[in-house]
């Protein structure tokens, strides 16, 4: 099993690492010899040191029409050593390891063979093997305030825009600088960020003649605020967001409003940009959804709306418009513009969700409807099932499966997926 060396963080690193290692090396200075009879306990320091072990290993089918059927059998370990608290600071650092263990499948959606498995002419699958360093920060932290410098994991509002793309066995995290402040059901957060490492690895293309995989790199400003109260929670954001190097993606500026209340999720979003492929544009977002429980089910019902040319390119897609991945180049705006079959998305659906079936199964289940934003013209069908089962605190297992039925009139293919994955966490 081939793995690639691990990748050298960006700039705004320098200082978590610097930090992460200078601990490190003072735990290791010798200490004043004691009497035999005295040094019955462990040193301190290893009261300091939390170690975390994160292991999947998941077996994926995916057919695309047009394409031949891909088989991935992979496992991926991430493992990371916490130190602190001291007084509120803390350091992290975590290593990410996949390996391929059956290889029939293309790791990537380009023509850039730099990640491997990359078997020419088959179905995707986003699963590249690949060894970096997945996260390094630095961070202090009391009751109220937060600040966290370095490679770190980012969710936002329930990952629509900003999320680390959980579902694949390679993660997204972002190089920043992260402030926050949280008191009496009011939060703050403020991010700076000159780089995002991509799902795609340490070997993936990162520079022309082909379009970029391994990051996005430039200029990322990311604002969240919200205010929890008996009635529900309110909140707004504003992602500013200028990728330098890849002119597709482009510049991006959104603004939005969100509220839950009860089970209702209320959401509008406005975003201005500008992009190699379609100009300035100005474009609108929308998402409308309600959750009732009966029992102990849950059932749910949404729209989720994206004018054509919105995007969201750090988001994690997978948790929106259905487990089959068939609008993720176009949402991220790696597909949107003249010439395309995109035109914006509208995406109707329907959820329900029953834990404790026979054998402590939990089922969720989607369908979905998919439209362009002038809801002129269908895009397709979607249904979607998972089940999960949760053995103990630390092992799961899950299986899921999707089908998308392409609408004739388009050119959108038909997609199978078949999933099974079993985790480890400590």
């Amino acid at each position: 099993m081939k793995f690639s060396s691990f990748s050298l963080p960006s700039p705004v690193l320098v200082p978590a690492l610097s930090a992460l290692l200078l601990p490190a090396a003072w735990a290791g200075e010798p200490e004043a010899v004691a009497p035999p009879a005295a040094r019955t306990e462990a040193p301190d320091a290893f009261q300091w040191l939390t170690p975390s072990v994160d292991f999947q290993t998941r077996y994926e089918f995916r057919d695309q029409s047009g394409l031949d059927a891909s088989n991935a059998l992979t496992a991926r370990a991430r493992v990371g050593l916490l130190l602190g608290d001291f007084g509120g600071f803390s350091a992290f650092a975590e290593g990410e390891f996949t390996g391929a263990l059956a290889n029939d499948y293309r790791s990537n959606p380009t023509g850039s063979d730099t990640t491997y498995p990359y078997v020419e002419g088959n179905t995707v699958i986003g699963d590249p093997q690949n060894a970096e360093l997945n996260q390094a920060w630095v961070q202090y932290e009391d009751e109220n305030y937060l600040l966290k410098v370095g490679r770190q994991r980012l969710i936002r509002n329930k990952a629509a825009f900003i999320g680390n793309v959980g579902w694949r066995q390679n993660e997204q995290t972002f190089d920043a600088i992260q402030a926050g402040y949280e008191r009496d059901g009011f939060a703050l957060q403020y991010v700076f960020s000159n780089r995002v490492q991509r799902i795609f690895g340490h070997d993936a293309n990162d520079a022309p003649p082909g379009p970029p995989l391994h990051d996005f790199e430039g200029e990322f400003h990311f604002v969240d605020g919200s205010y929890q109260a008996d009635f529900g929670t309110v909140g707004g954001y504003a992602y500013l967001i200028d990728v330098d190097n890849n002119a597709n993606v482009g510049l991006s500026n959104t603004y939005g409003l969100f509220t839950d209340w009860q089970g209702l999720h209320a959401e509008v979003a406005f975003q201005e940009g500008d992009s190699a492929i379609g100009g300035d544009y100005e474009a609108f977002y929308g998402h409308l959804s309600y959750t009732h429980k009966v029992g102990s089910a849950s059932l749910s019902a949404g729209w989720e709306y994206l004018e054509d040319d919105f995007k969201t390119p750090f988001a994690t897609v997978h948790a929106y418009n259905g487990f089959a991945d068939a609008f993720v180049l176009d949402r991220i705006g790696l597909r949107n513009g003249p010439g395309g079959d995109y035109e914006g998305l509208s995406d109707f659906y329907l959820g329900y969700v029953q834990p404790g079936l026979p054998g402590g199964v939990t089922f969720k289940g989607f369908l979905h409807y998919y439209a362009n934003d002038g809801l002129d013209s269908s895009y397709g069908y979607e249904a979607d099932a998972v089940f999960v089962k949760q053995f103990t605190d630390s092992l799961s297992a899950m299986a899921t499966a999707s089908y998308f039925l392409a609408d004739e009139s388009g050119n959108y293919p038909d997609i199978r997926q078949v999933t099974v994955s079993v985790g480890y966490r400590y």
